[in-house]
């Protein structure tokens, strides 16, 4: 197996109408840490989010271990082996505690570890159990640094750890240690990327990068320091499933979204429609009764929007693993408007049409979710109205209400 656990060929970034990256050539080998330090506006960002597969490339191509991850086609491939990561936007959501986010990017890296080290260490112990919205910013940077940091200690096999300002808002005791976790992790074998203008990763870093070129850094001087033993434990699956119940259960986005607006539509129609007319038109009274669930997955999934907040669409997007969402409560709203609705025509309930206003509203929830999804890599995401799209989703919703008709559902 190469020592080149990193390497971007020939890679060229456009922002907007600005080259950023011009045919940028950089291998990182295992045990080595380069240090990106130029001054602000240089690319020291787009340099490690492209080598994190997050931006699309004009020319080259990045690599992962030996594996391509992204080129200059747009052809995109999961790593296979994971890697750490810290934005510089922390990528953390503000729902979640700070031990899930640090669990799910340990869960994600394969395996998990002992933190209660690692936050007594960096003054985080009592803060463990505390929404990341409650946090200060240099607490929440210390979260996502621990993201980015510990995945590298997982495991017996290094691996890929990327580093924007990792130190931004750290205090001079935090940032120290951090200097002596990056000294452990070399020893380790992790190949390790950092964008950071502080001096304090001078003392760590093996190579500097400059204008293209990797540069032997004269100035390390950093020793790393005595650590305990590091006992792993088995990683929890469903990382994806389990982030998503909990980001549902705590703010009830979905339900105040989506469901309030279903049961807005509800009300309308019960308001405006007699419900004796329903009864002598089959196809009416079926497009009635899918209405609510119908107007609460035209409301797409809230999720997105949370995942926008400080770059955290971004993570997990940059982990390939998969990115949360709300599918199984947008089913369970889809159900009960469908079955309140018929409730509300005095009709006869059936489960069968029940089921199928469940699907229903989460198969329209997927279909603008992954609309919004394919605009998320454009600068200004928001400015991309994709909502002005939803009216071809009545012609399907016309043909759903036409086929219960004729299979005689009702």
């Amino acid at each position: 197996m190469s020592d080149v656990f990193l390497s971007l060929k020939d890679v060229s970034v456009r922002r907007g109408s600005s080259v950023v990256l011009k045919n940028l050539n950089l291998d990182i080998e295992r045990g080595q840490v380069v240090l990106l330090n130029e001054k602000n506006g240089s690319g020291k960002s787009t340099i490690l989010e492209a080598a994190a597969g997050l931006l699309p490339i004009e020319t080259g191509e990045i690599s992962h271990h030996g594996d391509m991850i992204l080129d200059q086609n747009g052809r995109s491939k999961r790593p296979k082996t994971a890697f750490g990561l810290t934005l510089q936007s922390d990528g953390c959501i503000g729902s979640l505690r700070v031990e899930e986010h640090i669990f799910n990017a340990l869960d994600l890296s394969g395996g998990r570890i002992e933190i209660d080290s690692w936050l007594r260490r960096y003054n985080l112990a009592h803060r463990r159990h505390d929404l990341i919205a409650h946090l200060s910013g240099g607490q929440r940077r210390k979260v996502a640094m621990l993201a980015g940091i510990l995945p590298g200690f997982v495991g017996a096999e290094p691996r890929i750890l990327l580093l924007d300002e990792p130190a931004a808002g750290l205090d001079e005791v935090s940032r120290k240690n951090l200097v002596e976790d990056l000294g452990t992790l070399q020893e380790r074998g992790n190949a390790i990327l950092i964008a950071s203008h502080h001096t304090d990763f001078i003392a760590s870093a093996t190579h500097v990068f400059e204008e293209n070129q990797l540069i032997v850094n004269e100035l390390k001087t950093q020793t790393t320091t005595k650590q305990d033993e590091i006992k792993n434990e088995d990683v929890r699956g469903n990382v994806v499933l389990r982030t998503s119940i909990a980001l549902n259960q705590r703010p009830l986005s979905t339900l105040a979204n989506n469901g309030i607006a279903g049961l807005l539509t509800l009300g309308i129609v019960l308001a405006l429609v007699d419900p004796t007319a329903v009864e002598s038109n089959l196809i009416q009274a079926s497009g009635l009764y899918l209405c609510a669930a119908f107007a609460a997955g035209l409301v797409g999934d809230t999720m997105i929007s949370m995942l926008h907040e400080h770059r955290a669409l971004d993570w997990w997007k940059a982990h390939r693993r998969g990115i949360p969402h709300s599918y199984f409560h947008a089913f369970l709203i889809g159900m009960g408007l469908t079955a309140l609705t018929q409730l509300g025509f005095d009709s006869e309930l059936s489960w069968l049409l029940t089921l199928i206003g469940g699907l229903l509203t989460a198969a329209t929830l997927v279909v603008l979710r992954a609309m919004e999804l394919a605009t998320s890599r454009l600068a200004r995401p928001r400015a991309a109205f994709v909502r002005i799209l939803t009216p071809i989703l009545i012609l399907p919703f016309a043909l759903l209400v036409q086929w219960i008709t004729d299979s005689n559902l009702l």
